[in-house]
């Protein structure tokens, strides 16, 4: 048990269990179809470009750029966000050309923008579970 209160990835879901395995190892992966080469995100069984079942785990650059942001100034749900208010989330295209959701860190409201170059940084909230977030390349 841990005292982390926010909701946690399941590492035992063997579709998503190799990204969190390198998350652990401060290392961001995407899947990669042995078929056609397409790199895409969210991890899924299948390439979503040609249907192929033939995957693998490719090491990403880590780089990117802000493609969409908001900041997030009321915790919701109940307290367990209080604190951390306000909050910026949005999604980053990487260099790959795939999109993720993911937290920005270490940025305040009106000091970030769609375009902005980012990197991946990595967020250690248990000792089972690290999660990719990212930062403000300048």
């Amino acid at each position: 048990m841990n005292d982390y209160a926010k909701p946690l990835p399941s590492l035992d879901d063997d579709v998503t269990a190799p990204y969190w395995a390198a998350a652990a190892e401060h290392r961001l992966v995407l899947p990669r179809c042995r078929d056609c080469g397409g790199v895409f995100f969210y991890p899924r069984r299948f390439c979503p470009a040609c249907w192929s079942e033939r995957l693998e785990w490719v090491d990403a650059s880590g780089s990117g750029r802000v493609w969409s942001l908001t900041f997030v100034h009321v915790p919701f749900y109940d307290d367990t966000w209080t604190s951390d208010v306000p909050y910026c989330v949005g999604i980053v295209e990487l260099d790959e050309g795939v999109r993720l959701v993911t937290n920005f860190v270490g940025v305040q409201p009106g000091a970030v923008h769609v375009g902005d170059p980012v990197r991946v940084v990595f967020d250690d909230v248990t000792a089972e579970v690290t999660l990719p977030k990212f930062e403000v390349a300048r």
